[in-house]
């Protein structure tokens, strides 16, 4: 676990003393996980559809019902990561939009985690998202909060064993 702290200080000490002049786009419909390092304004349109399409329970991206006797849920055209994205129902009729992906190493793992964070914050703090950011030595939380009514947006990024895995949400609010 001490490595994994100290990897994990390295990586925030290099992350702010490097530039990237080379820049990939994070797009949807794609397993690339590599995201922008800086954001243009048509950048945050994928998250800003996605915020705007849960009051209609993200409508607009479903495509196929996964067959599932437990929840009801739908695949999606839209990936903020990875390339298995699904919408599901609760009980109270309240939908969240969820990805998750594996990350190959732990160092891939803090890079992109802490790129879409970086995109997400660019993006939703000039709105006035409050960010709050949350480390253990086995993983890294980013939640984006508005208020009590809007969805609450979290990345979170965990060691399970010797395997990483990536997830962001867009869930209901808090306050519900």
């Amino acid at each position: 676990m001490k490595n994994y702290i100290i990897l994990l200080i390295i990586a925030f000490i290099l992350a702010g003393c490097t530039s990237k002049t080379n820049q990939t786009t994070a797009t949807t419909n794609t397993t690339n996980q590599s995201v922008k390092t800086s954001v243009i304004p048509d950048e945050c349109s994928t998250i800003n559809n996605l915020i705007n399409g849960y009051e209609s329970g993200f409508n607009s991206i479903k495509t196929d019902k996964v067959n599932n006797q437990f929840t009801n849920q739908w695949r999606t055209n839209t990936h903020m990561i990875g390339a298995n994205c699904t919408v599901t129902l609760n009980k109270s009729g309240q939908a969240s939009y969820q990805c998750q992906t594996p990350v190959k190493t732990q160092t891939q793992t803090i890079k992109s985690h802490q790129k879409l964070a970086k995109q997400l914050r660019q993006c939703l703090t000039k709105a006035g998202w409050f960010e709050s950011q949350k480390e253990t030595a086995s993983s890294i939380y980013s939640t984006f909060v508005l208020d009590t009514k809007t969805p609450v947006i979290t990345l979170a990024t965990n060691q399970e064993g010797i395997e990483f895995s990536t997830r962001f949400e867009i869930a209901p609010p808090l306050g519900l």
